[in-house]
C-alpha cells in the first residue's frame, strides 16, 4: 500500500510511544473480555478490506475477520473507522485493541507494534487490456507503454527502478487509474492486484490481462497489536489458526477477494 509516508507515521509513533508509554493506552486480553467488546480498527475507504455497503454498514474482508476474533475471543466487535496514516496511532492511544487495513508487517513498524501471523501476501501484478499486446513484465522495459500509477503507491518507486524508460501518468486513486486506462490514456498499471482487482469489474467492456510471477510479494498482511499484550497475540493467533485449519480463512478470502488474482500467505 501507500509507503511514502512510512518514516513520518514512525516518527509520529515515536511521540505516541512517549505519550503512552510505548502502547500502554491499549487494553489487555483480560480487560477486553471483561468489557464484553472489543474494539476493532478498520479503513471503510479500502476496499475489498472495507467499505460501506449499500445499506450504508461496513462490510469487507477485514469486518468479516473481525467478527470472527471477536467470536472467538466471546466479545462482540465494535468496528472503530480510520484511515491508513491514523492505524498505528489509534491502536497506541488505545483507541482500538487491534487493526487491520491492509497492515503491511515491516521491520519499523514490528518495533513499535505486534502482528499476528500473517493474513494473506500483497503481491503485484500487471494489469493491462488485452488488446495492447504486453504479456509479459519485460515489455515494459522499452518505455514504448505508458503506465498509469496511483501517486504515492509502493508500485511508483519498484517501477523507476526497474523500468526507469517507462512513461508514468500517476492520479489520486484506483478507480481514476483504472478508467484513464479503460478510456485508453495509458497501456499498463503496476500495483498490488489483491487492491486493484475489486476495479475491474467496474469497466466490463475491457477484457483485463493480468500479468504475475515477475517479482516477489510486496509484504504480509496482518492483524496490528499492542507488543505489551503476549496473551491478546496468542488468543489472535489461535482463532486464525483455528479459522485455517476448519476453512473459514479460505471462505472469507474467497468471498472478497477474486481467488484468481489473489495469493494466500503460505
Amino acid at each position: 500500500m501507500k509507503a511514502n509516508w512510512n518514516s513520518l507515521l514512525l516518527g509520529l509513533c515515536a511521540v505516541f510511544g512517549a505519550l503512552w508509554g510505548g502502547g500502554a493506552g491499549a487494553r489487555d486480553s483480560a480487560a477486553i473480555r471483561a468489557s464484553g467488546h472489543i474494539n476493532i480498527g478498520v479503513e471503510p475507504g479500502l476496499p475489498p478490506l472495507g467499505e460501506y455497503d449499500d445499506h450504508n454498514e461496513l462490510a469487507g474482508y477485514d469486518v468479516d475477520i473481525g467478527r470472527q476474533i471477536a467470536r472467538g475471543m466471546g466479545v462482540e466487535p465494535r468496528f472503530v473507522t480510520l484511515v491508513s496514516s491514523g492505524r498505528i496511532p489509534y491502536l497506541m492511544a488505545g483507541k482500538v485493541d487491534i487493526v487491520l487495513g491492509g497492515l503491511t508487517l515491516t521491520p519499523g513498524r514490528a518495533e513499535v507494534i505486534a502482528f499476528s501471523r500473517p493474513l494473506y501476501s500483497e503481491q503485484f501484478a500487471v494489469i493491462t487490456p488485452a488488446d495492447r499486446g504486453i504479456t509479459s513484465f519485460a515489455d515494459l522495459e522499452s518505455g514504448v507503454y505508458r503506465l498509469i500509477e496511483v501517486r504515492g503507491s509502493t508500485a511508483v518507486a519498484y517501477l523507476q527502478q526497474r523500468v526507469p524508460k517507462a512513461r508514468m501518468l500517476l492520479l489520486e486513486s484506483y478507480a481514476d487509474a483504472i478508467r484513464a486506462l479503460a478510456q485508453g490514456r495509458g497501456d499498463a498499471m503496476v500495483d498490488v492486484i489483491e487492491y486493484v482487482g475489486h476495479y475491474l469489474p467496474s469497466q466490463p467492456q475491457v477484457h483485463w490481462r493480468i500479468i504475475r510471477g515477475f517479482a516477489p510479494p510486496v509484504g504480509d498482511d496482518c492483524i496490528g497489536m499492542s507488543r505489551q499484550d503476549v496473551a491478546l497475540r496468542g488468543d489472535v493467533n489461535r482463532i486464525l489458526n483455528g479459522m485455517e485449519h476448519d476453512g473459514r480463512l479460505e471462505q472469507i478470502h474467497r468471498r472478497w477477494f477474486d481467488p484468481v488474482v489473489a495469493e494466500r500467505a503460505p
